[in-house]
């Protein structure tokens, strides 16, 4: 998918329809501010490049955002898909249970040396 090309009248478009608030926090963009085109909804998730989809948003939470909500959903997503058509290669780690309860040691039990003699048995 390859993005369109923003030409200075499309920024000041967009701008001007979301009255230059910024999408992510809600505060002002003021003038000579940093800010960038923002997919609110992220086009690896199927989001669309449409206006309908576009907003704008301050640099820095624009970053801040990508980095702490996006990249984490879109690798989570890609790694569902992977598992879903069969693409993820089985793990080779061996299952990880919780194990057997541990038993007290014990002392050595000593035997003795020679064996008591056998009872006596009565005749009659």
């Amino acid at each position: 998918m390859t993005r369109k090309h923003r030409s200075t009248r499309d920024r000041a478009r967009l701008f001007e329809q979301h009255k230059g608030i910024c999408h992510l926090c809600h505060c002002p963009i003021h003038a000579g501010q940093r800010w960038e085109w923002s997919h609110p909804r992220a086009l690896a998730l199927g989001g669309e490049d449409s206006w309908e989809n576009a907003a704008p948003a301050h640099f820095k939470c624009h970053r801040d955002w990508t980095a702490g909500e996006d990249i984490p959903r879109i690798a989570k997503a890609r790694r569902q898909h992977a598992s879903h058509i069969g693409a993820k290669a089985p793990s080779n780690r061996p299952i990880r249970s919780r194990g057997f309860a541990k038993t007290p040691k014990r002392g050595r039990i000593e035997l003795p040396v020679t064996l008591p003699p056998p009872p006596l048995m009565r005749t009659r």
